[in-house]
């Protein structure tokens, strides 16, 4: 085929006139009738960059990509067409070498993908240029070092790569040139401007700009493939001195190429001042929309689930423990709580927690309790990473709940709503929609955290019955954390639970502890660290397992007591209480200021399961709690470490205590101090007699 056959019309429809134009586009929409049809175009953009990347090496193209990762994204584009993405491409490239001029084979590209979207139709046109770029690039960097590369090169004639470098920088520009239109196409094709009313102009002519976009740039991926296919026609003009108008020379080849890429870069230009404008109207109606949606309850939750997820697609969802693809029918008539966070969404062990509290935990499977999770990943930049989609497949694939499918396709309209609403600042936070879709709790994170299951159906006014009936015991510090810990707890057992970033004091400590617990003191001792010095906590916890000095929380695990505490604090705040008139938030916050950078204390909490028979103490009264083992020690077995602790801080009485009680007669026990259950002072004794 000869070259000059496609440059000598190139400018034609480029010096048309309007009307010309109009023609032109009306003839492309004759051919475009899409049903319904779909690829990830952002997974499929990611490939081709990745191909021309690695292609052309000099040029800093995208960031390297995992060969798995390009396998699923290629294979979750392929289950929603109804031919491979190789057959389609196989089919365009016959479509160039076709006796039709450049003009009329575009034509015919655009009637070969008539069944796709605007986006999908120039992505699969590109995957047959990215296609033969690739494959010509690994036969030509491997003939030196592969025989079999080396006789596919010879076969196909083909020539020294070094002297076309002009033509692989031109169109490596240009295929990133088209790349970033492409993805103003998918932007405004995933807008909802069927659902809200933009205004007819700038629909219009984004529409027009998009439809001459989508003309030039499968023309010039027709003109690329040519050229790639047919090299061995083109001289080199350092030995061929010929003008850049000469179709055989390198200049002209370029000058195609560049002439293009200005050309597609122009439409490009106005075509993202367009689309933007769109996208700012959109999010303002769909804002405003969302805000009314949300003001009055519906007979369920679909209506409000289809504004936020499900305008682009029918299946936008995943239920990912069975890696199925379901629509949001699937959480119609119940609970729905929203977990927005990064892609990253929180460390192995906090997510492990997150799924025991919710889906492992046994009020989940009562059918009064009907709730569903859904995930909802926002990237902190308006592109995702490679890493950020490499982190979301491994997560969502793991996890119980349901997840967005492709949250990189996410609406604006939605991240929008969600950052300014929902006030999400890259914080994991939980949305709490009734079956009605209406917002009971803009945030029941924390409660999560704290109650698991037992906050259903997460509400607000939920969050507020359950403080009603809550204590400040061990329970509320450790349930859920440790299994072991857990059941300590169940069985009301005496624990202390100690922190310091000490380790010397760590060891006293045990050793102090471990005399009381020979003195008949059932007690179990547990080490829970500190929140932000996690070098230093974790060493001291490898000391502790390591010498036996007492029990001791796993590093991720102290985290998890200090992340409790914060949700503690954060639920209690948003419920506007105080540490002046709340003892909960009083001694939590006292329990974070041991944090601070600025705060080297030590401190040990002893406490009974469930009671509130709880008593703290802080180093130096720990230190004065021993000074006085004469006054306790004899009681300690009879009233226990606490009731101790507590005698020990009560000044002397001058009085005995003024409560009764009336036993039979024992001589041993008129010889021994007899401690009131009540006040916890020493009782006096006194003889009465019976006279019959």
């Amino acid at each position: 085929m000869a070259l000059s056959y496609l440059y000598g019309e190139s400018f034609h429809i480029e010096s048309s006139s309007s009307s010309e134009q109009d023609v032109l586009i009306k003839k492309i929409l004759i051919m475009h009738d899409p049903d319904g049809r779909e690829l990830d175009s952002e997974m499929l953009l990611r490939v081709i960059e990745t191909i021309m990347h690695r292609a052309t090496a000099s040029q800093v193209f995208v960031q390297q990509q995992d060969p798995l990762e390009l396998s699923t994204a290629v294979e979750e584009s392929q289950d929603l067409l109804e031919d491979s993405i190789y057959k389609i491409s196989s089919e365009i490239l016959c479509k160039c070498y076709g006796d039709e001029n450049v003009h009329e084979r575009t034509l015919s590209v655009f009637d070969l993908l008539g069944k796709y979207r605007w986006d999908a139709k120039l992505l699969l046109a590109l995957s047959a240029l990215a296609t033969v770029f690739g494959e010509f690039w690994i036969i030509m960097q491997s003939q030196n070092k592969n025989l079999l590369a080396a006789s596919i090169a010879l076969l196909k004639h083909f020539p020294d790569s070094n002297i076309f470098e002009p033509i692989f920088k031109a169109l490596t520009s240009l295929v990133k040139t088209m790349v970033e239109v492409i993805r103003r196409v998918s932007q405004f094709e995933g807008l909802p401007i069927t659902y809200v009313e933009l205004q007819d102009d700038t629909v219009t002519t984004t529409k027009s700009l998009m439809y001459v976009a989508a003309y030039w740039i499968i023309r010039s991926i027709i003109v690329s493939i040519s050229i790639v296919t047919n090299l061995r026609a083109i001289e080199d003009d350092q030995v061929h001195p010929l003008s850049f108008q000469d179709p055989y020379s390198i200049s002209s080849a370029v000058w195609e190429i560049v002439s293009l890429r200005s050309k597609i870069n122009g439409i490009g230009s106005q075509l993202r001042t367009q689309v933007d404008a769109c996208q700012q109207q959109t999010e303002q109606k769909m804002h405003r929309k969302l805000m009314n949606t949300l003001q009055e309850p519906d007979i369920d939750n679909q209506e409000i689930l289809r504004m936020l997820f499900g305008l682009r697609n029918d299946l936008p969802l995943k239920q990912s423990s069975m890696q199925a693809k379901v629509g949001i029918t699937s959480l119609k008539n119940n609970v729905v709580v929203l977990l927005i966070s990064k892609p990253e969404l929180l460390p192995v062990h906090e997510l492990f927690l997150l799924g025991q509290q919710t889906y492992d935990h046994l009020l989940h499977d009562k059918q009064d309790r009907s709730y569903d999770i859904l995930w909802i990943p926002i990237s902190t930049s308006e592109n995702w990473s490679n890493n950020e989609v490499t982190i979301f497949n491994v997560i969502s694939n793991s996890l119980p709940w349901y997840s967005i499918r492709q949250p990189w396709l996410l609406s604006s309209a939605t991240i929008y709503y969600a950052k300014e609403e929902w006030k999400f600042d890259e914080r994991p936070i939980m949305v709490a929609l009734d079956p009605t879709g209406m917002i009971t709790n803009f945030d029941a994170a924390d409660m999560v955290w704290i109650w698991g299951a037992k906050a259903y159906p997460f509400s607000a006014s939920r969050e507020k019955e359950l403080w009603s009936t809550e204590k400040w015991n061990l329970r509320l510090l450790l349930d859920s954390i440790d299994p072991l810990f857990t059941m300590w707890v169940e069985k009301e057992r005496t624990i202390c639970i100690y922190g310091s970033s000490k380790l010397e004091w760590v060891r006293q400590f045990s050793a102090e502890i471990k005399d009381i617990q020979s003195l008949a003191a059932q007690l179990e001792v547990i080490y829970v660290g500190k929140t932000n010095q996690s070098v230093i906590v974790s060493n001291i916890v490898s000391s502790i397992e390591k010498e036996k000095l007492s029990h001791t929380l796993t590093v991720s695990k102290i985290s998890l007591f200090w992340k409790r505490l914060e949700s503690i604090r954060r639920s209690k705040l948003r419920l506007q209480q105080t540490s002046d008139t709340d003892n909960i938030l009083r001694e939590v916050e006292e329990l974070l200021d041991t944090c601070k950078d600025d705060n080297d204390e030590d401190w040990v909490i002893f406490g009974r399961g469930s009671s509130a028979d709880i008593v703290k103490l802080h180093g130096n009264e720990w230190t004065q709690f021993l000074s006085k083992y004469s006054t306790w020690k004899k009681y300690l077995p009879e009233i226990g470490l606490v009731d101790a602790i507590r005698l020990s801080q009560e000044p002397p009485p001058t009085e005995p205590c003024s409560h009764s009680n009336m036993i039979r007669y024992n001589k041993e026990l008129m010889e021994e101090t007899v401690i009131c259950k009540k006040c916890k002072r020493p009782m006096e004794k006194l003889i009465a007699y019976d006279v019959v």
